[in-house]
């Protein structure tokens, strides 16, 4: 493939504004896209506004849907929209739920084509089983050929539970190929640095959660449970986009309790373009993402608030 020539990749965009307008992260993704794709799906949970639709439409294939479902739903849409999906070198799942890309896709792609995976994304968690973060994910032709890929997306039916979204399609969908005998990879790999700076903040996280262990022995075993990499290292995004997205949740929920408004600080000073229009868009939808009951974490004790400027993102 010639420098100039268009890679031959579909790639599948979820997307969602409460409002309909086009989102600054919709609009930074399909930008991004621009040149890196042979074919661009946006499926729209949801009507947009008239230019929304106007502006998407001259840079992709816009379809729009009920919004009912999760993302996973989109993907399938657009994935039956595009037809024999064996004819593209690359399929891409992705949506509209982060910042970035902080580094160019050309690059990301190029260093991926390296490595020997069958699908991969940018970031993989351990939390329940080893699995993709659906947010951004990629298959070889082989993989979207064969039986146990299209088998999944047959029986997907639309589910309104977000914990049980990610137990049955996302950690489902890396568990059904791995079964398959595909071999799974992350863009995103932490150094040994900051495996450590990620337990270490899995034990603040803990000790504020609801059901935080009274004694220290326990505190230190549950600190060994696997993270959320998008959540404890959002921060590895600093190091020249090493970890190319900032997911918008850790900005508005900030689930670990990590000083989400410094982060975003951070972002705007290292990121400005990217970041330019983030905090007015999260204060435009923040009724429409509440924090999760199950999720809301306690004051720090007093014993461990000299802990907080530790821990907190950089």
């Amino acid at each position: 493939m010639t420098a100039d020539a268009v890679p031959n990749r579909l790639v599948v965009l979820a997307a969602y504004d409460p409002d309909g307008e086009l989102a600054p992260p919709l609009r930074q993704q399909i930008t991004a896209w621009q040149g890196q794709t042979s074919r661009l799906i946006v499926v729209s949970a949801g009507q947009l506004q008239p230019s929304a639709r106007q502006w998407i439409s001259e840079r992709a294939e816009l379809i729009e849907r009920d919004n009912v479902g999760y993302d996973f739903l989109s993907y399938r849409v657009g994935l039956n929209v595009a037809g024999d999906l064996g004819r593209y070198d690359e399929v891409v799942l992705c949506n509209d739920s982060v910042i970035g890309p902080l580094r160019p896709y050309s690059r990301i792609f190029a260093e991926m084509a390296e490595r020997p995976v069958d699908f991969w994304g940018i970031t993989a968690s351990q939390r329940i089983e080893p699995h993709l973060q659906s947010y951004f994910l990629v298959f070889r032709p082989w993989v979207v050929s064969a039986p146990s890929f299209r088998r999944f997306w047959a029986a997907l039916t639309p589910v309104s539970e977000r914990r049980e979204v990610i137990r049955r399609y996302e950690i489902g969908l890396s568990a059904t190929l791995r079964a398959a005998g595909f071999r799974m990879g992350s863009y995103f790999e932490p150094t040994v640095a900051e495996q450590r700076r990620a337990r270490i903040r899995t034990a603040w996280w803990i000790s504020r959660r609801s059901d935080a262990p009274r004694r220290l022995r326990e505190l230190i075993a549950r600190s060994r449970e696997p993270w959320n990499p998008t959540y404890a290292l959002a921060d590895a995004a600093w190091a020249d986009g090493r970890l190319p997205v900032v997911k918008l949740d850790t900005l508005r929920l900030d689930p670990y309790g990590l000083d989400a408004a410094r982060l975003l600080r951070s972002g705007g000073r290292r990121f400005p373009e990217a970041f330019a229009e983030v905090r007015a868009y999260l204060a435009r939808t923040a009724a429409h993402h509440p924090p999760r009951p199950n999720e809301r974490l306690r004051r720090p004790r007093r014993l461990l608030a000299p802990v907080q400027p530790l821990v907190r993102y950089r």
